[in-house]
């Protein structure tokens, strides 16, 4: 990372406005006083104000860029987001994380890759406070989630009348009738028979085409791939 060259491509006034506020912040409350996380964070902050680093960065990037270690890298994110972000903001990357699952086990096992370690963290919560256990002992960046506790994950992100429309969508598409649970297990289902065919980023790609209308309960994408998911 060629720093002078990403300063000296700023315009003037963004460059200084930037060293301002690190400066400022630097000094409250006294000079040095901060925690050298603290530090380390007002410095991430400076650099992705920059240019320098993206504004949601993955291990790689900065494993990369700063020259750290992964564990470093995660901590980083970790204390950034630990900052920055609410609970509606990882409920949202929760939800983008659900759209693009890798499938195994004949579709009964549903993998996310989640880089995030807070959204790790927020994620893992949120399935142990629905009663279901995820399973994370191969790899700290992958969760592994079984039938029914995605679909209750799922459940959990969306409003009731999301989960009524979201219901009737896939009814009058052909899933069986049922409570919400039940006809989203059934269409979760026929998504992972529909792409068992597939594999890496074209299974991800297509199982998306599918799901993603669920998670955002977007009813008009849904019409369209959920009869084309229950076509006989």
């Amino acid at each position: 990372m060629d720093i002078k060259l990403i300063i000296n491509a700023l315009p003037e006034a963004h460059a200084k406005a930037v060293l301002a506020q690190l400066l400022e912040r630097y000094l409250i409350p006294a000079f040095a006083a901060l925690p050298k996380n603290e530090v380390e964070l007002l410095v991430l902050g400076a650099l992705e104000q920059v240019g320098a680093i993206s504004a949601d960065p993955q291990l790689y990037e900065l494993v990369f860029k700063l020259k750290v270690t992964r564990p470093k890298a995660r901590r980083l994110i970790y204390d950034r987001e630990l900052r920055h972000s609410s609970s509606a903001d990882l409920d949202a990357k929760v939800k983008a994380l659900l759209k693009r699952p890798l499938l195994q086990k004949q579709g009964e096992l549903f993998v996310l890759e989640v880089e995030n370690p807070l959204v790790s963290d927020h994620l893992r919560d949120k399935v142990q406070q629905l009663g279901y256990v995820s399973d994370g002992s191969f790899s700290p960046s992958l969760i592994k989630l079984g039938l029914e506790s995605i679909t209750a994950l799922i459940a959990d992100l969306l409003s009731a009348d999301e989960q009524e429309q979201v219901r009737l969508a896939l009814v009058a598409a052909g899933a069986p009738d049922g409570s919400f649970k039940g006809v989203l297990k059934a269409t979760l289902k026929k998504v992972a028979s529909k792409v068992a065919a597939d594999s890496g980023e074209a299974l991800m790609d297509k199982a998306a085409g599918y799901l993603a209308p669920i998670v955002d309960a977007s009813i008009a994408a849904l019409g369209e791939k959920a009869a084309e998911l229950f076509a006989q």
